[in-house]
């Protein structure tokens, strides 16, 4: 038995509203558990430690999105070791079944834990934690189950904002350390009043929707509050954009004479921090659009990941990232029908409405996906089961 699961983005600080030691329990009891002879193989698809969005950072000299170096490695190992603390039943749990020969574990890099690839100690403890083998070898970005006809990685390879090929650091880490996981403790910091629903920035997704929440967000709060939450997002965004690392990548992925992805980022950066209310609705549409392109190029870098000659018998692609989890019939390659799954997540989410029109609006729920694939003598001749959850 083969299963997936992703981005449960662990760090220390960030409490989930389901414990994870439980939410395993509730898969395993699903699962009807594994046996010594035939244990559950688990792969976490990426995502699974938050090294970006980390407290640790603020205040830091070293950045998540700076040059590989022994302060940055340090960094990465002592947030991997107080996630571990700050979640320690879900690691034990995860540690005992694997003791006891009824589970393995394979661990695939994703962009919120890409770090792991600069810091051996970092990969030491991880493996460490979850019962692996390895000691500190690099993690695999991708991972291909033969018998059961799988490709799996993470994701971010199509998502613009959030890898670079190179492998240097992508713009959505720069986004993550200076202006998401900055938001509330700054607002706290001028308004000197605690408001823990700020922190649920960290849960928007798409995250190019984050200026809209920060809108809807600011429209709810008092007045008085409320001119704080516009005037902080204005002056993070505004200092952002004159970062110099923001400034060289944004020269550096702009082309002439087209609106690419670099514009609109800036485009709808700007605009969240000066656009009158009556022009919500157009950066609701913006939202929209930019939501529509992503969902788009996860489906066609499939295909194109299946039609690889090294791939060739391969039928399924499962992959994260994107926090919603999807299930998209891909048509025949090789002569096979095909199919892409996206595993979701272990978070709350605070997804963006996309149908009605008008302003941002949020719906906050609970989320849990996971992917099962089964041996061939499965009793019920089943392939695959893919199940996703939501509790609000």
């Amino acid at each position: 038995m083969l299963v997936f699961v992703s981005d449960l983005h662990l760090r220390p600080g960030a409490p989930s509203p389901v414990s994870r030691a439980a939410q395993l329990d509730r898969l395993w009891q699903r699962l009807e558990g594994g046996r010594p002879e035939a244990p559950v193989h688990l792969c976490l698809v990426g995502d699974i430690f938050d090294l970006v969005r980390a407290p640790q950072w603020l205040g830091s000299p070293v950045r998540p999105y700076g040059e590989p170096s022994q302060e940055l490695a340090a960094q990465v190992k002592a947030i991997v070791d107080a996630t571990v603390e700050a979640d320690r039943p879900f690691f034990e749990k995860v540690q005992a079944k694997v003791a006891e020969g009824t589970l393995e574990i394979h661990y695939l890099l994703g962009n919120h834990d890409r770090l792991l690839a600069y810091a051996p100690a970092a990969r030491a403890a991880v493996r460490t934690a979850l019962g692996m083998k390895g000691g500190d070898a690099p993690l695999p970005e991708e991972l291909v189950f033969p018998e059961h006809g799988v490709l799996a990685y993470h994701g971010h390879h199509a998502d613009l904002l959030c890898y670079e090929p190179d492998g240097s650091a992508p713009l959505g880490d720069v986004i993550a350390a200076d202006l998401i996981v900055r938001f509330p403790g700054e607002i706290r910091r001028r308004a000197e009043v605690p408001d823990p629903a700020l922190d649920d920035i960290d849960d928007v997704r798409p995250i190019l929707a984050v200026p809209g929440w920060v809108r809807a967000t600011a429209r709810e709060r008092p007045q008085f509050l409320s001119e704080v939450v516009g005037r902080v997002w204005r002056d993070l965004v505004e200092e952002f954009l004159e970062e110099p690392w923001v400034k060289a990548w944004m020269r550096e992925h702009h082309r002439r004479l087209k609106l690419d992805f670099a514009q609109r980022v800036k485009l709808l950066l700007t605009l969240s921090a000066r656009a009158p209310p009556r022009d919500e609705p157009r950066l609701t549409q913006l939202y929209y659009l930019l939501m529509r392109l992503l969902d788009a190029r996860f489906a066609r870098t499939a295909v194109k990941a299946l039609e690889r000659r090294e791939h060739r018998g391969l039928r399924f692609v499962v992959n994260g990232h994107t926090h919603f989890a999807a299930m998209t019939p891909l048509g025949l390659i090789h002569g096979k029908p095909a199919c892409y799954f996206n595993t979701g997540t272990w978070r709350t989410l605070r997804q963006l409405g996309n149908v009605a029109r008008g302003r941002p609006a949020f719906l906050a729920y609970d989320a849990a996906a996971y992917l099962v694939f089964y041996d061939a003598n499965d009793p019920l001749g089943r392939t695959f089961e893919w199940w996703q959850g939501a509790g609000g």
